[in-house]
């Protein structure tokens, strides 16, 4: 329906057609999924108009009536499906990621981000202040609460307070567990102010290039880049803690080099910034494969497992990579620069901008067969901007307003929603997963397919469906490489 329906709707004069139309309401559906307060605040009319304005709209569009099963059924036969280049994952999803649904990817150790036994932490403990390598502090914690996890150990950790990149700059944050596993592979970066880090080649850091800055992964580092460091080396005094809100500065790298292993690597849990400062001297260490993938794979044609279309990415953490579209391109012997053209990218400053942004997605669908709606992540400025039990009702409510836009979205444009997630461990589940993904209710019951991520050895990956309408909980195994996602 087009906006010509919106005029003929009664109550609806020129002048609220104006507003009704800057606001985006652009046709009568999704004036006929809305609230009579909401509609009342956009179009600056009273409640009880809204409300005959919305009961029209819902008859025109012919909303809320019930529909017989075989109806239903023949309208599921235009859903598409997006193949994700693994058969095994495919075969997890019913034959691919679903259109006209949200699937959620979430997971905390599934990425490889570890870093050398000899890597140093200053960290402190009950206001003790300790300065030593990682495996000294895994080997303090272990004798307690180590447990086998994923292809490796993880160890509790309590009253464990290290320093983190938050929101630009340093601040001091708990550490909920400590990990550690064997790799063949690692990678050594020198910088020009001497650090020498040894990390896997999945483990991020916090780095510019050309003005461009981003958490990324250790292998795709070049020398020049820059990564970012404290801008004060004294992060700690005599008495204690001392919690920095310096900005970062930067050292270059001068050379990135892979070696031989055959050893432990280690990783911290640090639930509410995933990032922590270690190293010879102190650097930001970080804590969405997937995600790039289903971008290069949109702009295939169907008969290959793709939507012909283009995909919009709202980026919330700057994970948003150009190069590793480009290897994905080239491994599938497609023109990376034509796939680029065809994936709109904008950066969500906070939650308030990310919900607009899909407002903003909705306009360019106009011009642009958008198949594809990414939000990577979806509550990382959610839980950044609402702090406490006493903010958690309004951010909770503008997350479940939030995911409906984007089911609305994914109903108009028959698109793939996919959305990451960040998540929390709980430090008192001594058996199972502590890892808990972020969001409650809202985010569960919203999210049609919830797929739950791990590392396993070998470089695969384990991709879990935990929830679904209709497909059986099952598990599928696949690999991550410099040509992207395969079986």
């Amino acid at each position: 329906m087009s906006e010509e329906d919106v005029e003929k709707l009664p109550g609806v004069g020129p002048a609220i057609f104006e507003k009704l139309r800057e606001a985006g309401y652009t046709d009568v559906m999704t004036i006929a999924v809305d609230s009579p307060k909401n509609l009342a605040e956009v179009a600056e009319i009273g409640e009880s108009t809204a409300a005959k304005i919305i009961a029209a709209a819902k008859k025109a569009a012919d909303v809320g009536g019930f529909e017989t099963g075989d109806v239903l059924l023949e309208r599921r036969k235009s859903i598409s499906k997006l193949g994700s280049s693994s058969k095994a994952l495919d075969e997890l999803m019913g034959g691919g990621f679903e259109s006209r649904a949200i699937t959620e990817f979430f997971g905390e150790f599934g990425s490889g981000k570890c870093v050398s036994g000899q890597t140093e932490l200053v960290y402190s403990c009950s206001g003790a202040v300790r300065v030593e390598s990682i495996a000294r502090m895994y080997e303090r914690y272990a004798s307690d609460s180590s447990r086998p996890f994923d292809s490796g150990e993880m160890a509790s950790l309590y009253d464990i307070r290290v320093p983190s990149l938050s929101e630009g700059a340093l601040a001091k944050v708990p550490a909920a567990a400590i990990y550690r596993e064997r790799v063949s592979r690692m990678f050594e970066v020198v910088t020009q102010g001497g650090r020498v880090l040894e990390l896997t080649g999945a483990h991020r850091l916090f780095a510019m290039r050309d003005s461009d800055i981003a958490w990324t992964p250790t292998s795709a580092l070049r020398p020049g880049d820059l990564i970012a460091i404290p801008a004060s080396k004294d992060c700690y005094d005599d008495d204690g803690f001392i919690e920095r809100r310096d900005l970062l500065s930067w050292d270059e790298i001068r050379a990135v080099r892979p070696f031989i292993h055959d050893d432990y690597v280690y990783d911290l849990v640090v639930p509410k910034t995933h990032s922590f400062i270690g190293g010879n001297l102190p650097t930001v260490l970080h804590n969405t494969q997937l995600c790039h993938q289903m971008a290069v794979n949109t702009t295939k044609p169907v008969d290959e497992g793709g939507l012909d279309g283009h995909t919009m990415i709202i980026d919330t953490e700057q994970t948003f990579r150009p190069e590793r579209i480009v290897q994905m391109s080239e491994a599938q012997d497609l023109d990376p620069e034509e796939i680029l053209k065809k994936i709109h990218v904008a950066r969500a400053f906070n939650s308030h901008h990310q919900t607009l942004l899909v407002d903003k997605a909705t306009e360019l669908s106009k011009e642009y067969p958008v198949r594809l709606l990414v939000v990577d992540s979806l509550t990382a400025h959610f839980r950044a901007e609402y702090i406490g039990r006493g903010a958690l009702a309004e951010r909770q409510q503008m997350l479940n307003k939030h995911m409906h836009d984007l089911l609305r979205f994914g109903d108009k444009n028959n698109s793939v929603i996919a959305v990451t997630n960040q998540v929390s461990a709980k430090p008192d589940a001594f058996f199972g997963d502590p890892t808990r993904p972020i969001g409650g209710h809202i985010v569960g019951h919203t999210a049609t397919f919830r797929i739950y991520l791990r590392k396993s050895k070998g470089g695969k990956r384990i991709a879990r469906l935990i929830d679904s309408p209709n497909l059986p909980e099952a598990e599928a195994v696949f690999m991550v490489s410099e040509g992207g996602i395969s079986d």
